[in-house]
């Protein structure tokens, strides 16, 4: 018994010494470091590979936009007066009146591109280029002289005193440029009557005549053709069917699939000529991510909710109305969401009496 006993206790295991102890401390605390060196590598590792695509989708980014006709124009002389609202994106929208790719020249399409970038709603406001204003050096005119006069520094710094608005950058496009960008996107869906079909065909740069009426595609030429009508009615229809085109042309970019972004943005910049840099133009491809949340309103200057006449001051026709509430009421549409119909029932409307039309009339 004594000898099984001696015999099962020398199989027994010896208990760690301290000295022991020690060592499974030491063992366990160089883990530790190993596992925390093993960690910042593989962080530092991650970080890199994240720079590295980064720096791709850059370059990715920077060769779509390789062929933008891109023109500087200097913020001191553009009148900016102060951002209401930081969310809100002003940019004016030219269409000029020349060919060959060439921006000297009227601008027959003045228009300004609201984007809030928290909600992605996009506003079209359109301003018939008839309007009465000041343009700073050349004492009243058409608004549209102003991009001839003085460019496209000068055509905004005219937004910006007559509407208090603080664009500081803007799009043109010529009359063959929105052709070819109308042609790209595969044509415009609108209604056509047979009086705008004939004026369509009338005034068409190139291409086959419109032989077709109601709700029907027209080809890059065409819907040029129809954006400057205005014979058959006024300049407030040749405004509508200018925002008619954007808004189908907005539509079909919202069905673009992202994947095709890339072509579509290669293929279009040596359309356009825009003061808008890399990061800005970055900053408003984030908003056009959001595919179909997007929403676009569009309006208008002159309504129905503002006096407005036609005048013939020095033998030249004018749109006569007051602009000191249609900048309030810009203000309020573009800034705090407020419809015109909703504002011409407030009381900021009724602030604006009919004395202004007669004000109007007296202008020299």
């Amino acid at each position: 018994m004594r000898e099984n006993r001696e015999a099962h206790t020398s199989k027994r295991k010896k208990r760690p010494t301290a000295k022991k102890y020690a060592k499974q401390s030491m063992t366990r605390e160089e883990h530790r470091k190993h596992l925390k060196r093993l960690y910042l590598k593989t962080l530092l590792i991650t970080l890199a590979v994240c720079l590295a695509l980064l720096g791709a989708a850059y370059g990715v980014f920077l060769y779509m936009i390789g062929g933008l006709d891109r023109t500087e124009v200097d913020e001191d002389n553009l009148s900016v007066n102060e951002s209401v609202n930081e969310k809100v994106i002003n940019i004016a929208l030219y269409g000029v009146d020349s060919r060959n790719h060439d921006y000297n020249g009227r601008s027959d399409v003045v228009m300004v591109a609201s984007v809030n970038t928290k909600t992605g709603q996009v506003k079209l406001v359109s301003i018939a280029r008839d309007t009465y204003v000041a343009i700073p050096g050349y004492n009243n005119t058409r608004i549209n002289h102003a991009f001839s006069y003085g460019g496209p520094e000068l055509a905004i710094r005219t937004l910006n005193e007559n509407f208090g608005l603080d664009v500081t950058d803007y799009v043109a496009v010529n009359f063959d440029s929105l052709a070819e960008v109308i042609d790209a996107m595969g044509g415009v869906e609108v209604d056509v009557t047979e009086a705008e079909r004939r004026q369509i065909n009338a005034y068409l740069l190139s291409g086959e005549p419109l032989y077709e009426t109601g709700y029907i595609t027209l080809n890059g030429p065409q819907a040029v053709s129809y954006s400057r009508i205005r014979k058959i009615d006024n300049d407030d229809m040749r405004t509508s069917r200018q925002r008619e085109v954007l808004a189908s042309l907005f539509e079909k970019a919202k069905e673009i699939n992202p994947l095709e972004y890339p072509s579509y943005v290669r293929k279009f910049a040596p359309m356009v000529q825009t003061s808008l840099s890399n990061d800005e133009l970055l900053k408003l491809a984030s908003v056009g991510l959001k595919g179909s949340s997007l929403t676009l309103d569009q309006a208008a200057f002159p309504n129905e909710y503002i006096h407005a006449e036609g005048q013939t001051i020095g033998g030249a026709w004018y749109y006569i109305y007051d602009l000191a509430q249609a900048k309030d009421m810009l203000h309020k549409y573009l800034y705090e969401d407020i419809p015109f119909a909703q504002y011409a029932s407030s009381e900021d409307c009724l602030l604006y009496t009919s004395d202004a039309a007669d004000e109007a009339r007296s202008v020299d």
